[in-house]
């Protein structure tokens, strides 16, 4: 089956989604302070590194559930590494991977180029920030909630997308991605 992950893309996902762990686990340290400092806004400025997980996952990969499996490989990562949002962290990491794959479904796994891959990162931000809203009390927030999604959507697209596309062509363009449907490029 030519949608079937082989062993060396299930490894390349995992050896991605530990060090996404690793730099997520960063994140988290600087993203309380940064939120302390400017309030919501300013965590939301970052939010958007929280998707290349499944974003550079899926751009390398292009099979379905690659998104998903980065995405919760690296949120268990996170959560071994000691996140300060615990078992939050894993719904976040699903929501971000769903949201993915739903853009890529819908193009039939087809197009990995840079609107669909801003589309995959904003609907993956959408999905997490519902759970925001219900699980950190957004709605707290109620007249600043159109600028804050404003702000996560930038972060979705330049730090989500543009930052995956980026780092997927350089690693491509280093030759360790030889036999990767990254190489496939439309």
């Amino acid at each position: 089956m030519k949608n079937k992950l082989k062993l060396k893309e299930i490894v390349v996902a995992a050896m991605i989604s530990v060090i996404m762990g690793v730099v997520f686990t960063f994140i988290d340290s600087m993203y309380q302070p940064i939120q302390a400092l400017l309030g919501p806004l300013g965590g939301d400025s970052i939010g958007g590194l929280y998707y290349v997980s499944a974003l550079l996952s899926i751009y390398i990969i292009r099979k379905p559930g690659s998104a998903l499996m980065g995405s919760l490989f690296t949120g268990i990562v996170n959560l071994l590494l000691g996140s300060p949002y615990g078992i939050h962290i894993i719904i976040a990491s699903a929501l971000q991977g769903i949201g993915v794959e739903i853009v890529m479904a819908i193009t039939r796994y087809k197009k990995y180029n840079f609107v669909t891959m801003a589309l995959s990162s904003l609907l993956a931000a959408l999905l997490v920030t519902c759970r925001d809203y219900f699980i950190f009390g957004l709605d707290l927030y109620a007249g600043m909630i159109p600028l804050m999604l404003l702000v996560r959507a930038v972060s979705a697209v330049i730090l989500g997308a543009i930052l995956s596309i980026g780092l997927g062509k350089a690693l491509n363009a280093t030759g360790v991605l030889r036999g990767f449907a990254i190489n496939s490029e439309e």
